[in-house]
């Protein structure tokens, strides 16, 4: 059957349509997962190597697990331009025609971001595990378990990757005119504190210079995310449907052609 329109879809199709697409996206990052697993020895040593150190698991299947979420994370990441592009297959119908053509710019663009905020996270760990190993002393060492490090590790680069996707959401929400660079210039005290807070969240320990390393480009994201609003706001407003033909006003008499027999 053809697919209908968006406004010809109720709830249910809506729903039917979304389980359609979060099972496309399913599969691909399971399929990722299994090609990535066979690669998952040399990911996880490239994983530990902001470590410094040797790890220990204590569970018989802790290091299995770790495996398997660095496999996912690698698997995401190799096929999020498919997933990103089932994600604008299921909002396109509800844009308007010149929009659609942003089909390939939408895909490359949360791809490259994506992917650029998982590789920014890893080179987060270096300086978040020096500052962690700097309290080893005489009489301590750190003797880190593998699931521990690697839950934190894969939770800092997935966050970051979110997070780099700021400037297409913002390029979305300003087309849909609910933010403006105006707006967003206008909270710059506020966005600076959220930054800072999101810094201290995803960042390790306490350490104020490890959270510097974040929050910078955090608010280079900020300060582009402004230019992408500037550009993506509509600038006029949308010109008004013109009334059928047919309506007429009432009372309203349409003018007659001069009869060829008058005068």
């Amino acid at each position: 059957m053809p697919r209908k329109k968006p406004d010809e879809m109720n709830f249910l199709e809506h729903l039917e349509e979304l389980r359609g697409r979060i099972l496309w996206i399913l599969g691909a990052a399971a399929a990722g997962t299994a090609a990535a697993f066979y690669f998952s020895p040399r990911l996880v040593d490239l994983l530990l190597a902001p470590g410094a150190g040797k790890f220990q698991y204590i569970k018989p299947a802790e290091a299995f697990i770790v495996h398997i979420a660095v496999a996912f994370i690698a698997g995401l990441v190799v096929t999020s331009p498919f997933i990103f592009y089932q994600i604008w297959r299921f909002v396109a119908p509800g844009l308007l025609r010149k929009e659609k053509r942003y089909a390939f710019p939408f895909v490359v663009a949360t791809s490259a971001c994506f992917v650029g905020g998982v590789v920014f996270g890893y080179y987060m760990l270096f300086p978040a595990m020096r500052f962690f190993r700097s309290f080893e002393t005489e009489t301590l060492t750190a003797d880190w378990t593998l699931g521990s490090y690697a839950s934190l590790a894969l939770r800092l680069m997935l966050a970051t990757g979110l997070v780099f996707e700021a400037p297409v959401v913002i390029f979305f929400l300003a087309r849909l005119r609910i933010v403006s660079a105006k707006l967003l210039t206008a909270k710059w005290k506020y966005v600076i504190l959220f930054v800072f807070i999101l810094a201290a969240a995803l960042t390790p320990g306490p350490d104020v210079f490890t959270q510097s390393i974040l929050a910078v480009p955090l608010l280079l994201l900020y300060v582009i995310s402004i230019g992408v609003a500037w550009l993506a706001y509509p600038k006029r407003e949308p010109e008004e449907e013109e009334p059928p033909a047919e309506e007429e006003e009432e009372g309203e008499e349409e003018p007659r052609e001069p009869s060829p027999h008058a005068g």
